[in-house]
């Protein structure tokens, strides 16, 4: 399922160096000239760019009319908006990871100090240890996505002001995965797919509750935890946030069983995960994720999801760490 996500981003990041909105017209002519790029259509992308020239919304909407029959130029939002807000995260992550640390140095002090509990407190704190390793390395892949994309150029000297700039839509800034308008288009057609495929649809159990007691910020971090885990467990699969709470993964050609045995081993590798607030090490509890499995054939994979999300709330009252299928 990669290559195909692969195809869909660089259709997208063809549509972004040339400051076009993302819109389905423009995603399916994007697309269809990197399937064919000394075709016909080809050529004329070629007359039009020659000379280190940017494709225009104009010439797009005269391609679009020539070569694809439909779709109409759409605005373009503005990147400054999502830059601001990129840096207000990378601010938040980096105190973030300095309070971490902090609150290790503190363990390590009491630890050394008080040698006569270190046979019974060995044992906490190498759990402790671990789980700050492993929260420190989640907070440089973020840091490392976040100045990747603010210190990416947001301005276009050639064509002016802030009207001109594209805000990034396809990728969620939180978990780096594909936002919801990055994936609809590629699970739209996996109903024209002509084998099957398996859909996993993941949400964090209690995230409400989470964010109510500890505050959003923690929420947050937790969720960040939600998809380290399913990354370990699932490398090779694109990550899909489809919404707040809703992380989908869309498997092909590999068998359901195994897919049920990787899905369930990620489950239960995020209920022993032992999650502390990152200023005072409190352990908030158990954090426990529930999944829905659903395999399908000529069916789009919004349908197939919006099934999963039925299937979910059927069982909301039964508990967490569920694995539905």
């Amino acid at each position: 399922m990669k290559a195909v996500f692969d195809r869909a981003r660089a259709a997208l990041a063809f549509l972004e160096s040339h400051q076009i909105a993302p819109t389905p017209a423009h995603y399916d002519l994007a697309l269809r000239y990197l399937a064919d790029p000394t075709g016909p259509l080809g050529r004329q992308i070629a007359a039009y760019t020659d000379g280190g020239l940017r494709l225009t919304g104009e010439q797009a909407a005269l391609l679009i009319a020539s070569f694809a029959d439909d779709g109409t130029p759409a605005s373009i939002g503005a990147r400054e908006q999502a830059v601001s807000e990129q840096t207000a995260q990378l601010s938040s992550l980096t105190s973030g990871a300095h309070e971490l640390t902090s609150a290790l140095g503190r363990d390590v002090g009491a630890f050394a100090a008080d040698q006569a509990s270190w046979p019974d407190s060995a044992t906490v704190f190498s759990d402790r240890l671990g789980q700050a390793e492993r929260e420190l390395a989640d907070m440089r892949s973020e840091i490392s996505a976040l100045r990747s994309r603010i210190a990416a150029p947001a301005t276009d000297a050639g064509r002016g002001g802030a009207s001109d700039r594209l805000a990034d839509p396809v990728i969620d800034t939180l978990t780096d995965a594909l936002t919801r308008r990055g994936a609809e288009a590629v699970l739209a057609q996996l109903a024209h797919y002509d084998r099957g495929f398996a859909l996993i649809l993941v949400q964090l159990d209690g995230l409400v509750a989470i964010n109510e007691r500890y505050g959003q910020s923690v929420g947050n971090n937790v969720l960040s935890a939600l998809v380290s885990t399913l990354r370990q467990h699932f490398p090779d699969q694109e990550l899909i946030r489809w919404s707040g709470n809703e992380f989908v993964i869309v498997i092909l050609d590999t068998a359901v069983t195994v897919v049920r045995t990787q899905l369930r081993e990620a489950l239960d590798a995020l209920a022993k995960r032992r999650l502390r607030l990152r200023d005072s090490g409190e352990y908030i509890g158990t954090v426990t994720a529930s999944a829905a499995l659903l395999t399908a054939r000529g069916e789009s994979g919004e349908d197939v999801l919006a099934r999963a999300r039925a299937r979910l709330a059927d069982t909301a009252g039964l508990g967490g760490n569920r694995l539905e299928t």
